[in-house]
């Protein structure tokens, strides 16, 4: 593949369909080839008992993008033993795919914390990040210099939390996700407690 690439990292605990909306956003907005979805494994930034187990949430992203052509899912992250660390998941993507252009997706939540990821100077001459902001955050932009691309992505108002919150409160997350996904969250009892 030699063209323009997304990655795009989570928890995914569950994926829901801000993930999707916003992933098409961009895949649309940057002309991209294909955008990966990269469950993350052991992420050094979200340590918690609430995270699923990594063969449930890559199964709820496998279901939520199965029909899109440009959506992808790379296991990359949960194949690596440890921590995982963005570094090493841009680096397997620029020797996979060495004539691509690489965009790596983030949010402005994680902007205030950038300098405490690993290897952040070099990891940022790796790629282009892609900073997804909401018009009323125009103002991050001007705080932030030299770290990529700006995009306005839209607000969809679903958060993990919440539909995990919903699910233990024995209340519908119809619509929030997938209808394939939340089959698979009731079929498995994920969330219960």
């Amino acid at each position: 593949m030699s063209g323009r690439i997304g990655l795009f990292g989570g928890t995914f605990n569950p994926v829901h369909i801000g993930h999707l909306v916003v992933a098409q956003d961009i895949l649309n907005k940057l002309k991209l080839e294909k955008m990966y979805f990269i469950p993350c494994g052991t992420p050094p930034h979200k340590v918690g008992s609430d995270m699923l187990e990594a063969r449930h949430r890559q199964a709820m992203v496998k279901l939520a993008i199965k029909d899109n052509p440009g959506f992808t899912l790379s296991d990359v992250e949960l194949k690596r033993k440890g921590k995982s660390y963005s570094i090493d998941t841009v680096r397997y993507f620029k020797e996979k795919y060495p004539e691509s252009r690489i965009f790596f997706i983030i949010g402005a939540d994680i902007l205030p914390a950038l300098h405490t990821w690993k290897d952040i100077d070099i990891l940022i001459n790796e790629c282009e990040f892609v900073v997804m902001t909401r018009p009323e955050h125009d103002t991050i932009e001007k705080k932030v210099r030299n770290v990529g691309h700006f995009l306005n992505v839209r607000d969809v108002e679903v958060s993990s939390t919440e539909i995990r919150n919903l699910i233990r409160a024995g209340k519908s997350i119809h619509y929030m996700v997938p209808r394939e996904v939340e089959k698979y969250i009731a079929d498995e009892k994920l969330y219960k407690h």
